[in-house]
This record gives structure tokens, sequence and C-alpha cells, in this order.
């Protein structure tokens, strides 16, 4: 094994992209805010360690200031910035928070960037290490996770463990809240381990064990990507390695020459094949009631919701072709072309593909610029590393490329990017290939006191942040009676407030005006059916009858099986108000509605 001296920014590095990834703490209303909330105060943390190492050697500091690629996350802010300028609302404030995400993104490119271009080509090998080790701890220890899900045994694990609620179709998530976001931090660690088994961190035995490990987590995520796209990016890259070793002499290490790592993608192929049917006869004999992934993938039933998603993404651009609906609105934009897309798709905040995403949300002007940019790095990084590099700076991009492409497989059937824990990381990669840069450098005593400043306004919006999820989350889990006491958020998640206030006052005629904005507001953080049917129920009373039946003829559209209980609380606000309060054409139309068969609801009303 090579000898490192342990550096700070290593260590930085293995803690930012690790701890996050292990939360185990997720609750309303947002599942995946405590693991995000870490990522971001590690990456600013990581961004100040970054900004204040030393040069490897006397001026070895890089001679421009900003990476090109960094051009990718300011594009984008900029783009949201015009957004704002054209008078496009952000009624439920995520403009402001994508703002800042991309922000530090940049900040984090930055400090990858300048920290590579100082360092030796051995320390920076030695980063890559960093990173492997970060993923390969995150993909073990999650893994764990899921093991311990599987027996049910969370509660026994003093909270390190992410409880998993579901009985039937089990998808183990260990602490992400999310399978297929545990399947990509286990591709991530597969091609991890191979990088340290061919730099001599982890023997033959060892490589193998954690690769198994590994695989049998993907397998219990149920992830079809996990199965067959990073499974194979990681036999591709230990074939990629093999490759690169050709001609190492017989007596090093078979994880250092070219049979046994084409072996080992041999071993990655064959094992996923085995595991997965071999996990789902355990799981039938010893009733773990797994998720069956190759049934699901033969019937292709996610697909024609995914489908469904990108046609009215599609049709967000055709009706927004410049900038786009904006950050935050895509659920609501969803909800209003309903019945002009004519298709039925689930709830989403976000188009399940990365180009439609920004095609819908930021237009053409936002989606072409980070297309171009993207593609004009990537050409930058195969000149410049691959064709150009010396033999190790080739195996570290070929890796960090295979991670790259994970992830970018994972963002056309998802969004993991729109989590910190994946973008951070993402944001390192790209920077940290970037072979060219822009801007003179600022001098010494400016840079530090940019970087104090940036540390100082990230502090102050975490801690707030903090405060005012702590108090919107006690909103969540309270009864009524306590409730009304609670103190409201100051500066972040006002909205998410407003729309719980809203949702649990009561409608009369008389407050029926009044109501009516915080409840449209609401709508545009998550169309939901409840909150579609109160909106309906103040436009009707307010007198716009012809809005309230086209929200609840929207409503199929997304929850068929939902319309039933919706329509019959209906019913019962009409039959609760006198003749000469009733909306009459609107009563009556829920009426006929209901008796046609919308069956029997459940009870419930405001």
């Amino acid at each position: 094994m090579p000898v490192h001296r342990a550096t700070l920014p290593a260590t930085a590095i293995v803690v930012a992209f690790t701890l996050p990834l292990l939360i185990s703490r997720h609750t309303l209303p947002l599942a995946t805010f405590f693991g995000e909330w870490t990522a971001g105060a590690l990456g600013v943390a990581l961004v100040a360690v970054l900004a204040l190492r030393s040069a490897d050697a006397p001026g070895a500091m890089p001679a421009r200031a900003f990476p090109w690629v960094a051009a990718f996350p300011v594009w984008l802010l900029l783009t949201t910035l015009l957004q704002g300028a054209s008078g496009m609302p952000d009624v439920t404030g995520s403009r402001l928070t994508t703002q800042l995400v991309l922000a530090l993104g940049a900040a984090v490119m930055i400090g990858a960037w300048r920290t590579g271009r100082s360092m030796s080509a051995d320390r920076r090998a030695s980063i890559v290490d960093a990173l492997a080790i970060a993923f390969i701890v995150a993909g073990l220890l999650g893994t764990l996770a899921q093991w311990i899900q599987v027996f049910h045994l969370e509660d026994q694990t003093l909270g390190l463990v992410s409880e998993y609620f579901y009985d039937a179709n089990r998808r183990l998530w260990g602490n992400l809240n999310q399978p297929n976001h545990q399947a990509t931090v286990n591709g991530l660690a597969l091609a991890a381990a191979i990088w340290l088994a061919t730099r001599g961190w982890l023997q033959f035995p060892a490589w193998l064990t954690a690769t198994l490990l590994l695989e049998s987590g993907i397998v219990l995520s149920g992830s079809r990507t996990g199965l067959i796209v990073h499974v194979g990016l990681a036999a591709l890259y230990a074939l990629l390695a093999a490759a690169m070793a050709r001609g190492t002499p017989r007596g090093a290490s078979p994880m250092h020459r070219t049979p046994g790592l084409v072996a080992a993608a041999v071993i990655l192929v064959v094992g996923i094949v085995a595991m997965e049917p071999g996990i789902k006869l355990a799981g039938k004999a010893f009733d773990w009631r797994l998720f069956d992934t190759v049934s699901q993938l033969q019937s292709g039933n996610q697909m024609s919701y995914r489908g469904a998603l990108w046609s009215q993404a599609l049709a967000m651009f055709r009706a927004h072709p410049w900038l786009g609906v904006g950050y935050g609105e895509f659920g609501w934009a969803q909800f209003q072309q309903a019945a002009q897309v004519q298709v039925v798709a689930e709830m989403s905040l976000h188009a399940h593909n990365a180009l439609l995403d920004l095609m819908a949300k930021a237009g053409g002007v936002g989606a072409v610029g980070v297309v171009v940019i993207l593609a004009a790095w990537l050409w930058r990084v195969v000149r410049d590393r691959l064709w150009r590099g010396a033999t190790v700076e080739r195996g570290a991009t070929a890796l960090l490329l295979v991670w790259l492409a994970m992830l970018a497989a994972h963002s056309m059937l998802e969004y993991p990017l729109h989590y910190l824990y994946f973008f951070l990381p993402f944001c390192f990669l790209l920077a940290w290939l970037e072979p060219a840069g822009v801007g003179r450098p600022w001098p010494r005593g400016v840079a530090t006191v940019a970087c104090v400043a940036f540390v100082i306004v990230s502090a102050g919006v975490l801690a707030t942040l903090w405060q005012d999820y702590k108090r919107v989350e006690a909103r969540e889990y309270a009864s009524d009676e306590h409730r009304v006491s609670l103190p409201l958020p100051r500066f972040w998640f006002r909205q998410h407030a407003a729309a719980d206030i809203a949702e649990h006052t009561t409608i009369t005629p008389d407050s029926a005006a009044s109501l009516l904005p915080a409840h449209l507001d609401a709508l545009h953080l998550l169309p939901t059916p409840n909150l579609i049917r109160r909106s309906a129920w103040l436009l009707a009373l307010t007198g716009d009858q012809a809005r309230a039946r086209l929200l609840m003829e929207r409503l199929r559209f997304y929850y068929q099986g939902d319309e039933a209980a919706q329509f019959a609380a209906l019913s019962r606000d009409c039959e609760a108000l006198g003749a000469d309060r009733r909306p009459r054409d609107f009563c009556t139309w829920v009426r006929v509605r209901e008796q046609r068969g919308h069956g029997r609801a459940a009870p419930g009303s405001n």
C-alpha cells in the first residue's frame, strides 16, 4: 500500500462526502433536510479548508483564478436572476434557495480546482484516494443499514439507522430515505473499490468482500439503474483499468495486473447476476417481503409514469421556451397543464430527467447554456487528461468520469443532483478534472477576506435554516391545540408554515375570500388532493364556480383513487350549508359526479 501523508484536505473530503450520506433522521416537511444541511455545513468547511491550504511548492498556485466549468452553476444562477427580472414570481421561495445552492456549488468548484492545480501528481492521486475512501465507506455503512432494515432491527441501533416503514415490496434505502440513492452510492463505491485495489489499499480478499456486500445493497434497494447501469459502469471501469495495467510485472498484486482486473469485471457481472435471484429466494424463504426488481423491469410500468412526466416537462418548455416555468413551480405547472397534456402522471416537483428538468424550469436559456458549458468541459478533459495525461492521471480521470457517468445516468431517471449530498461531490469532480481556467488570480489578502466573508454569510444562512426548519417541523407533528401557540419561521420555510396554517383552518362562507390567497399559494408548493379540494371549495364560495370545477376535473390526472373521498367531502360541505349560502351550480355538479360512481368515500372533511 502506498505511503501517504494524512492531509487536512483529504480528511476534510472524506468527512464532507461521507457523513451526509449516513444521517438517519428524516422528518416532515422535508425528509432530507438534516442530511442536506449537514452536507451544506461540511461543504462550507471544505471550501474554507481548500482555500486556506498552501501550495506544495513555491509558485505552484494556479495562474488563473477560476475553473471554466464553474460557468455551469454561475450560468444557472444568472438565469434565475433573469427570471426574477422578467417578473416571474417566486411563490415557494425555491428560487432563492436554488441560488444559494448554486453559489455553494461554484465555491466548491473553485476550491477543488485551485487545490488540484497547486498539487503534485502524487498528491492529486492521494485526493482521488480520499474520494474513493469516502464513497466506499458510505456505501458499506449504507449497505449495513439496509441489512439491519431487512431484519427490522432499526430500533436497536440507537437511532443510527433510519426506520423503514413499508410492509410489502420493500426497497431498503439505508439512511438515504430513497432506495435509488443508496444504489447510486453503492455504484460509486464499486468503482472506488477497484481504484483502491489498484492503488494497493485493498488486497483481493478485501476487495471481493466489499464488492459482494455492495452488490447485495444494490439488490436490496430494488434499483434497476443500480442493477444494470451502475454495475455495468463499474465493470467497464475495471476493464479500462485492465487496459491501462498492461505491462505490469508478474510479481505484482493480482489487482495491479490486467488478468486480475479482467477477472474483477467478470466477478462484478456474475456477482450481481447470481445475487439478485439468490436474495430473492432468501427473501421468500424468510418472509423479507422484498421488491422484485426483475419483474418490475419486465413490466415497464415505472417507465410509463416517467414518460408521462417527461411529456409534461416538454409541454412546459413549449409553453415557456425562453426562461421556463421557474424553480419551485414544476408541480403547479404540471397541475395546470393536466387537461391539455391528457396524461396520468405521478405528482412531482421535478421532471425525473435532468435535461428535461432544466428545459422546463430554466427554459432554453438555462438548458442550452449548461449543455454547451459541459460539452466544452468534456472535450477539454478528454483532450488534456486522457489523450495527453500521464498514466496515473489517465487512471484517475477514467475513475472520475465513471463516477460522473453514474450520477448522470441516475439523473436521467430521477433528480439526485437536487440533493446537496450528491450535488457538491458532483461539482467537486467536475472542477477536479477541469484543465483550464479564466481570470487573474486574486491577491492572497483579498482571497482570505472573501473566504472569511463566505464562511460568515454561510454560517448565518445555516443557523437560520436550522432554527426555522425546527419550527416548521414542530408544527408538522403538533396537535391542533398546541400548533396555534408555536412560533412561525422567520426567514425560511415560511411558505410551508403558511400552507400548514391554511390546511388546518376551518372554512366558512364568511372567511372564504380571506383564505383563498393562502390556499392558492400553497398549491404552488405541491397540489395535494386535500388542498385541491379545499381550494376548489373556496373558489366556489367566492363565486368562481367554473374555476372550482376545473380544479376538481384535473384531480383525476394525478390522484386516481382519491377522487371519491374528495368529492364525498365536497358533497358534505355543500349539505352543511343552507340553500341560500350554497354555491348551487357547483354543488349540483359535485352531487352528479359523486353519483356517477366515484365510490364510497372515507370520512373526513375540512
